[in-house]
């Protein structure tokens, strides 16, 4: 097996790092004083820069409201910057507090101790936080201790406010956000009893240089991304849980997939990436399922099965959302985890239920075991996701995370192709684990509207957000409505509604240059569902720099850029013209080029035109290239004397850099799969020469 050399934090840090500081905070702070006076903050201290995160749709940071330096619990203002200017915003503040005194009157230590008695932890804490807070509650601003443990003796993640002044327990709540009951029976495959053990904490990763891991790559039997969906047959038959039997028709469903990453230590290998890890978090503990292989071979009547099987769905997630799409999101939430996601497949005390908290996942074995089932493993990381890209403000308002959850487990499995359109299992969450005597599952093609038809229950309203997702997925394609739901979810906070949730989403889609034809399809869908879309005002996208050789004469007659320019607007009516205009000759040197986007108003952007003298026979010949297959579908071959370390750079017909690669050899394969269909412009940097290929 390929081996090879990571530390693991040093990765996470440089890659994948959401910082604190930016560039923005001065005009951020600004456009809060010039455009939210209501909220009458008396100094920039009232506001503290939470947290910062830059992606695809530009820099968003989260500022949170405070009270002589004591953060007020559950408030931010979020402003999003991209392009230059503030491109959109959404707030949750508190407006009636009154002035307190934020000294508190018993130890942090002290109402850890209440908290820890309240709840009773017993045996290994996987997960305790400590913060003081004001609140308000009961129309009273209240100082309090904030205590969020998570234990393996007792199932989910203990919310536990603890009066500052008084040590009084104001409230205790399990947040962690569960399938829900109604996945929930009463098989069990534990039943185990609890018993209170002395608390001790679970040992940290590691974040020094001794962390230095060696990984290989390694193998697994998988359900794609269940045994119902990979066959197109009905839950009944061989098809059924049997209590976790497998037979030849269930062992055949299974698929050998590789696994990029494993760890392996001194010849023992374990689950664990640069994104993920298998942990012992809640009963009932089954191991570790470490092995003197990296071949993860498993049937399902075997508990390995669910280990590999969830750490597969959920390392080929996040590989896809940070590789192929290119949207930076890790676990963030709990730094003892050096950005990595930890999750138990074996846990929830045996019962039918899964959940995710504080950076991990737990799935439970009851009826069909959770993590046999693609749609609830992507369905859980989903909230996850969520958690991540808001730095911790994921939202339930609506059941949006529900939502969210229901539609990135479906994006996944409907582009597995496993079930035509006319399949009433095509719109289904969870076709293995539910749709049977388990529990009834849930759809993509749920009828209600917004807003008339929600029912205040959180997984069912979350089918009006994934569903009317799906169908911007049918209209726009999966890569497009996979980075703008990512990239919108980073502009929400823990307040928002579905409402707010689309046209955040749809911000995201126009900060990232989206053709108009797409923005609209999404206006359109949202539209139909019952969301109140704002009208778009007008703005124009520029292609990049373009290096274009002049003729011999020195000269160069300036084409038409139009369709390398991208206007959006509501309706999509915009006339693009340019200047200097089509057809005007200009000479070796730069030149800038002005594309004006009209509809009742009109908005510019500028690029430059770079015009190179005519290359010497000779230099052609010496730059000459051969590029293969054209059309491609997943690699091209690109073949000739004396390329070695040239560099070359694609870019789509919007202008946009989409891949820039370094060329080792006089023949080097590149690889597009990740791209979407369509024309491209492929520019080798050194011999300043293009080709047009098309990606199919």
């Amino acid at each position: 097996m390929k081996k090879n050399l990571l530390f693991y934090s040093a990765l996470f840090l440089s890659v994948f790092a959401f910082g604190q500081q930016s560039d923005f905070e001065l005009e951020a702070r600004n456009w809060i004083k010039t455009n939210y006076k209501d909220f009458k903050f008396n100094s920039d201290n009232d506001l503290k820069l939470r947290f910062v995160r830059k992606g695809l749709a530009g820099e968003t940071l989260r500022f949170q409201q405070m009270i002589n330096n004591v953060p007020v619990f559950d408030t931010e203002i979020v402003i999003n910057i991209a392009n230059g200017n503030v491109a959109y915003s959404e707030f949750n503040v508190n407006k009636t507090l009154t002035p307190i005194n934020t000294t508190p009157q018993i130890t942090a230590e002290n109402a850890l101790q209440i908290s820890n008695n309240e709840i009773k932890v017993s045996g290994m804490i996987t997960f305790q936080e400590n913060k003081l807070f004001v609140l308000s509650k009961n129309n009273q601003t209240i100082l309090a201790y904030r205590i969020v443990t998570s234990f393996e003796d007792k199932s989910g993640s203990w919310e536990v406010f603890v009066d500052a002044n008084t040590g009084a327990v104001l409230s205790v709540k399990d947040i962690a956000i569960y399938c829900g009951t109604e996945c929930t029976v009463s098989h069990k495959h534990s039943n185990k009893e609890t018993v209170l053990n002395p608390p001790f904490f679970m040992k940290k990763a590691e974040t020094d240089a001794s962390a230095l891991q060696t990984l290989a790559t390694g193998t697994a039997y998988v359900f794609l991304s269940d045994p119902l969906s990979q066959n197109a047959v009905a839950y009944g038959g061989s098809y059924v849980d049997g209590n976790d039997a497998t037979n030849a028709s269930l062992d055949a469903a299974r698929t050998l997939v590789n696994l990029p990453e494993i760890e392996n230590n001194a010849g023992t290998y374990k689950l664990k990436s640069s994104y993920v890890e298998i942990k012992n978090l809640e009963n009932p503990n089954k191991g570790l399922f470490t092995q003197a292989s990296g071949d993860f071979l498993f049937n399902r009547n075997q508990d390995g099965f669910e280990a590999a099987n969830v750490f597969y769905h959920t390392d080929n997630s996040l590989r896809y959302i940070n590789q192929t799409l290119g949207v930076n999101c890790i676990q963030n939430v709990d730094n003892s985890h050096a950005g990595i996601l930890w999750f138990d497949p074996s846990g929830e005390n045996g019962a039918d239920n899964s959940h995710y908290s504080n950076g991990v996942l737990v799935f439970g074995e009851g009826c069909v075991d959770d993590g046999e089932d693609g749609d609830v493993i992507w369905h859980e990381l989903g909230h996850g996701l969520h958690d991540w890209l808001t730095g911790g403000s994921l939202s339930q308002v609506n059941g949006l995370s529900e939502g969210c959850g229901d539609y990135w487990a479906q994006s996944h499995s409907r582009a597995l192709n496993q079930w035509t359109p006319s399949d009433a299992a095509y719109h289904w969450m969870f076709n293995w684990d539910g749709h049977n005597a388990c529990w009834g599952g849930r759809t993509t093609n749920y009828g209600a509207l917004y807003p008339g038809g929600l029912v205040n229950q959180v997984h069912t309203d979350g089918q009006i957000w994934a569903t009317t997702l799906m169908r911007i997925w049918d209209a726009i394609g999966r890569t497009k409505t996979d980075k703008a739901f990512l990239e919108g979810l980073a502009l929400t906070t823990s307040s928002t509604n579905q409402q707010n949730a689309a046209i955040a989403v749809r911000q995201a889609a126009i900060n990232m240059n989206y053709s108009c034809s797409d923005v609209k399809a999404m206006t359109d869908q949202f539209t139909a569902t019952g969301y109140v879309m704002p009208a778009i005002p007008l703005v124009v996208r520029c292609p990049s720099d373009q290096t274009v050789t002049a003729n011999g004469s020195g000269n160069y007659t300036v084409p038409s850029f139009a369709s390398l320019t991208n206007a959006i607007n509501s309706n999509c009516d915009a006339v693009i013209t340019q200047n200097p205009p089509v057809g005007s000759v200009v000479g070796v040197g730069t030149h800038l080029i002005t594309m004006t986007a009209t509809s009742g108003t009109s908005v510019n952007c500028n690029f430059n035109l770079i015009v190179e003298a005519n290359l010497g026979v000779e230099d052609i010949v010496k730059n000459s290239f051969v590029v293969y297959p054209n059309p491609a579908n997943t690699f091209i071959t690109i073949k000739g004397d004396n390329i070695e370390n040239e560099e070359i750079e694609l870019y789509n017909m919007l202008g946009q850099k989409v891949l820039h690669r370094s060329l080792i050899t006089n023949e080097s394969v590149v690889d597009i799969s990740g791209l979407s269909n369509g024309v491209y412009t492929l520019y080798f940097i050194n011999s300043k020469t293009s080709q047009k290929i098309i990606k199919q």
